[in-house]
């Protein structure tokens, strides 16, 4: 109305007389704590190591800041405003972990800066540098500490934030000398936002929320390649071949939501997809020359994360037929299904064993990987015991992950407590009766996929007659859709029952499940405890004590 009638706006303007009385009709919100002092923070050795470290192991996946800008920023040494002063704790944080062994807890003091400046009322505040902060926070931080609801709900804010910031829509870039590289930043804000949301939450078993749909008009860094913007080189490639990669784990994670057990046909198609995305990356992304260590780092982790989605994709079909027991007849779709699961499983330990380097970018998200992988072959392990050639392929990629986590140690936090839980289960399938009796009918035999040399790989699915503790590891497996798969330790690994409608697992009294990350120790007490044992400053660290069944409380 007011284009059609511009004289309109005259008369809806209040009064002079009247502006301070429209005003105070809106109630002030009183800071919820003490006004935090904004002090700039100088430049020093110890922060420009943290940044040069930010740099080269976060900024390949996340590539939302612009480095020269940043560097300077932090250089003058005289901003100290709250938006700043948030981000740059956070990168610091983020820094100080891939700089550092997994022993060093320095980045928790880095967060409880940036969280003095990242406050409820942040959320409204409509700023780039905030919006970024609460990213690195929900998309990277929280999850290393072992916090992957708050994690989860920090992304979901930071989304609605982005969209009422307009970051979901393209638009014109404004006037003036800046107004390009402002657009190219908000650009790549948007697209780290949505990759790393769908890095956090493709396996938990719920819908993606709309993150991705119609309504989103935002170019990619691809649609807009400007040299002169932000840097345009291999830097900005694997966020490009990201949000590919993300576009297809959403609908993944979408049609997993609504059933694990997908159409036979529905499965090819979306792993047509995967392999489609991996066999079209660029040079520089499949290569095995010599490359910068950025490079090299967005590599590994790109292809581990491609080849965890397909096992993703393919293990209900496994888990469905070993928790069947004695009444699984598997068809020809579900064999083949099985033994592609069962390849890409044995293929992603064995590149993660050798791609590995000592740094935490790799040996954390090498050990979360690499410990999805290793369930496929345990559960085989436990269900068919009686295949000697199978339980000795599987033994020995076991032995691979075992060794794998033992040198990974110094380089993840979770790497001592995953292989003590693995040795554990390990053991457990050598011994009598803690695993699945001869099948009624003969084994079936079928080709693996690529594999050169013809060989058959015998997945046997016929007629399983099932004993409790097989149907409980494969109820186990099953939690790793609806979660990110981690167990607790538990003296009887068996005695697992499935509750809710959302894919929580609990098992009774000993034991309990990790949503999603990585967290071992003894509950309640030690669900606070992410770095065995020591003691974590967090606003949200108290814990009830709860008697009998204890489940993720968050």
């Amino acid at each position: 109305m007011l284009k059609v009638a511009p004289k309109l706006r005259s008369f809806l303007a209040p009064s002079n007389a009247n502006k301070q009385n429209v005003a105070s009709n809106y109630p002030t919100p009183r800071p919820g704590g003490p006004v935090k002092s904004l002090l700039a923070i100088s430049w020093s050795s110890e922060g420009q190591t943290l940044i040069d470290a930010y740099f080269n192991r976060v900024q390949i996946f996340v590539p939302m800041l612009d480095e020269p800008s940043f560097r300077a920023d932090y250089l003058n040494g005289r901003r100290h405003d709250g938006p700043w002063l948030a981000l740059l704790n956070m990168v610091f944080a983020m820094g100080s972990i891939v700089a550092t062994k997994s022993d060093d807890h320095s980045h928790i003091n880095y967060y409880n800066r940036a969280k003095d400046h990242m406050g409820i009322d942040s959320f409204g505040s409509g700023h780039l540098e905030t919006l970024q902060a609460f990213i690195l926070m929900g998309g990277w931080y929280l999850h290393y500490i072992n916090r992957p609801n708050m994690a989860n709900a920090v992304l979901g804010a930071a989304l609605k934030m982005a969209c009422a910031m307009g970051l979901h829509r393209e638009s014109l870039p404004e006037q003036g000398g800046g107004g390009h590289l402002i657009m190219e930043q908000r650009r790549r804000t948007w697209w780290s936002l949505f990759c790393v949301d769908t890095w956090a939450t493709t396996t938990l078993g719920r819908p993606s929320m709309g993150r991705w749909g119609p309504g989103i008009t935002i170019r990619s860094p691809e649609e807009s390649n400007d040299l002169k913007i932000m840097g345009q080189n291999n830097g900005i490639i694997p966020m490009i071949e990201n949000i590919k990669f993300a576009k297809i784990s959403t609908e993944i994670q979408d049609v997993l939501a609504q059933s694990p057990l997908l159409r036979f046909d529905h499965i090819a198609e979306l792993d047509r997809q995967l392999t489609s995305w991996y066999e079209n990356l660029p040079w520089v992304l499949k290569s095995t020359e010599p490359c910068p260590e950025s490079i090299y780092t967005a590599r590994c982790i790109m292809k581990w994360r491609y080849q965890n989605l397909r096992i993703v994709l393919h293990r209900p079909v496994l888990l469905n037929l070993a928790n069947s027991g004695n009444e699984a007849h598997a068809s020809q779709e579900e064999i083949a299904v099985v033994a592609k699961c069962r390849l890409i499983a044995k293929q992603a330990i064995e590149d993660i064993a050798r791609e590995w380097t000592p740094n935490q970018m790799l040996g954390w998200n090498g050990v979360w990987f690499m410990y999805q992988a290793s369930m496929i072959p345990l559960v085989s392990m436990f269900w068919e015991s009686w295949n000697t050639q199978l339980v000795r392929e599987c033994q020995s990629q076991i032995e691979i992950v075992l060794e794998a986590f033992d040198g990974m140690t110094d380089w993840s936090l979770a790497a001592r407590r995953s292989r003590e839980v693995l040795v554990k289960m390990y053991d457990a399938s050598k011994r009598p009766g803690t695993c699945n009796s001869s099948p009624r009918l003969g084994p079936m035999m079928v080709k693996g996929e690529h594999q050169a040399n013809g060989n058959l790989t015998p997945p046997s699915m016929n007629g399983m007659n099932g004993v409790h503790d097989v149907n409980g590891m494969a109820q186990i497996m099953n939690g790793l859709h609806g979660m990110n798969g981690h167990m607790m330790e538990s003296p009887q690994m068996h005695h697992v029952e499935m509750i809710g409608e959302d894919g929580i697992m609990m098992m009774d009294h000993q034991g309990v499940w990790d949503l999603d990350g990585m967290l071992w120790g003894s509950f309640p007490d030690g669900l606070d405890m992410p770095f065995d044992g020591m003691t974590m400053d967090f606003e949200d660290a108290g814990m009830p004590n709860y008697d009998g069944n204890y489940l993720m409380h968050q």
